[in-house]
């Protein structure tokens, strides 16, 4: 199974604020997004996270984070992706800007363009 997530905001307080998040503080959001997510998906599901899984994430705390969620992860960097620390690339099967792939839900075919950014034009749009 294929899931796809973005703007998760790990880690960064002002997300609850700016989004109208229904959390407390980030003890209460961080614990309920890893019990949903672990709830939902399986070690062999892949989870597109498309940008901004944290702000600035170069911290010990999202990266032990992180391994405790459940999939094959790939993350499509958005604007708030630090990406700088090696141990981080060791969360992911996949890093990268952009990507093409092909999905199937419910029997019926699809070929997505995954972008944290809004893009002008792409592959095959017109389909």
């Amino acid at each position: 199974m294929n899931y796809y997530i973005s703007d998760l905001h790990l880690f960064q307080e002002t997300s609850i604020r700016f989004d109208e998040r229904p959390f407390k503080n980030l003890e209460e959001m961080h614990e309920i997004i890893k019990e949903k997510w672990n709830c939902k998906v399986n070690n062999g599901d892949k989870v597109f996270i498309l940008g901004d899984i944290s702000y600035r994430g170069k911290n010990e705390n999202l990266i032990s984070y992180i391994s405790t969620l459940k999939g094959q992860k790939i993350l499509i960097k958005g604007n708030h992706d630090d990406v700088s620390d090696y141990r981080y690339h060791q969360l992911f099967a996949d890093m990268c800007d952009y990507k093409e792939i092909h999905d199937s839900v419910k029997g019926k075919n699809y070929d997505l363009v995954l972008c944290h950014y809004p893009i002008f034009s792409w592959k095959n749009m017109g389909k």
